[in-house]
């Protein structure tokens, strides 16, 4: 068709050309087709018309009218629809040309620089897991100028939103969920992987309940590897301040330092969050959130929702450890220590009119869908109460806080199935109660204050 044809679209159909969504001999009939049953028209008239035709979605269609159509078509995949942004840049919904299957690809800010050859030998060192609850990006590359990520999409409600919407979740529920995470950490720790990210907005739930998590392997493009940074420093301190709510003590210090330790701290901040409805440290500055984490304990779980059991409050204090040396050895015992807890959401599911199938929580069927109809159903069912436990503390811990207490001297307890986990001594009526001398409490917080002021600084130089 001649451009004189085109009239008032002829901009916009330049756009679309330069876009790539469609096949240009395809285009020229479409368009054609359109301007002798409607001559004259605006180019928004011909947009409307191919988002009602199901030709090009209401996002493709904004992106041409905004003059914005480079960066719909990246390799293989052909953008959709924006669904989320984070530190490192904005998530689309995209298709893959080769074979229609949907995928989550992030984009990077065209600013961010990135070793691709490290990147594509992770995204080979994950394609060897293979468990329900990973999703690990499958691709990355380089189009147009910009750097994308790309993993199978997922659908569902991310753990975050679901949790600010009910407040928290019922103790079972918080269990159950915590146990395939738990699974599939457990299953890349096995392979030497780790996540590195983990928090409640990288879980999606789906209404079956079987929980996914996202953002698997940017953890890894984070840290060093064999001397390299994978992506740019701006990228690895967003990315952090983003996180901090979930970042362990010594990925705050040195954020490459991501390793399986740092999984299980955030692990239990993320528990935290789902039982208390709030981030163990959920007020102050990320100066002050950083020192926390560093120095200060959270208020015991059970004050804020006293009907968790005692021994799954335990469960997260060991996991928000300072020490990753006094964490979980491995990931397999958090999921050996949570499986009384899921076992009782099963329970309750099965005397609920929400269990289409029931299927026995263990350690493997856990994994799976349990046939929920709806999940916000079962959430939104209000625990009851349950009276804290009269149980006496160990005599030889009486000089320790109540929220770290070891709970060897009680056989049902998760930790006390966990061989050589000790609680370090400390000198009552002081700082080391919390297992901190004096000294490495000042060393810390002026290590913490030393970076807090170099990032400050470095962002306004970028700025």
């Amino acid at each position: 068709m001649a451009v004189a044809d085109l009239g008032a679209c002829e901009w916009f159909v330049m756009e679309l050309r330069r876009s790539g969504l469609i096949d240009r001999g395809q285009l020229e009939q479409i368009v054609g087709d359109f301007l002798k049953r409607n001559p004259r028209s605006e180019a928004k008239i011909l947009s409307d018309f191919l988002v009602k035709q199901k030709i090009v979605t209401e996002f493709q269609a904004g992106r041409i009218l905004e003059g914005k159509a480079q960066g719909l078509v990246l390799g293989p995949y052909t953008l959709l629809e924006a669904i989320g942004s984070g530190s490192m840049g904005t998530v689309y919904k995209a298709v893959s040309k080769s074979d229609g299957q949907h995928f989550a690809v992030k984009v990077l800010p065209r600013r961010s620089m990135w070793n691709v050859r490290l990147a594509r030998r992770q995204v080979r060192a994950f394609a060897d897991i293979k468990h329900p609850c990973v999703v690990p990006f499958v691709d990355v590359g380089t189009a147009g100028g910009l750097h994308y990520l790309a993993w199978p999409f997922v659908s569902g409600e991310t753990l975050e939103s679901i949790v600010q919407r009910e407040k928290k979740l019922k103790p079972e529920l918080a269990a159950f969920i915590a146990l395939q995470i738990a699974q599939g950490l457990s299953v890349a720790h096995q392979a030497g992987l780790f996540h590195g990210l983990l928090k409640p907005s990288n879980v999606m739930v789906a209404t079956s309940g079987e929980a996914k998590v996202l953002d698997f392997g940017i953890g890894s493009l984070l840290a060093e590897n064999e001397g390299e940074s994978l992506v740019d420093t701006m990228s690895t301190a967003n990315t952090m301040t983003s996180g901090l709510d979930c970042t362990a003590p010594e990925s705050i210090m040195e954020p490459t330092n991501r390793t399986p330790a740092g999984d299980q701290y955030s692990l239990g901040c993320t528990l935290y969050f789902c039982l208390a409805g709030q981030y163990p440290f959920p007020d102050g500055s990320a100066v002050e959130k950083m020192m926390a984490h560093q120095t200060q304990l959270p208020q015991p779980i059970r004050e804020i929702s006293p009907e968790v059991p005692e021994d799954l409050a335990l469960i997260v204090d060991r996991l928000l450890e300072k020490e990753a040396a006094s964490r979980y050895p491995m990931a397999e015992e958090i999921v050996e220590a949570l499986q009384p807890f899921a076992a009782e959401m099963h329970k309750a599911m099965i005397s609920s009119s929400y269990m289409e199938t029931p299927r026995p929580i263990t350690a493997t069927a856990g994994r799976k869908p349990i046939g929920v109809n709806s999940l916000r159903q079962v959430v939104s069912q209000k625990p009851a109460a349950e009276p804290p436990s009269k149980r006496a503390p160990n005599p030889t811990q009486a000089h320790l806080p109540a929220n770290v207490r070891m709970a060897s001297d009680d056989p049902k307890s998760g930790l006390a199935k966990s061989p050589g986990y000790t609680v370090p001594k400390a000198k009552e009526g002081t700082n080391e109660e919390r297992g901190f001398s004096p000294i490495t409490l000042m060393l810390g917080g002026m290590a913490v204050m030393c970076m807090a002021y170099f990032a400050l600084n470095y962002f306004q130089i970028i700025k």
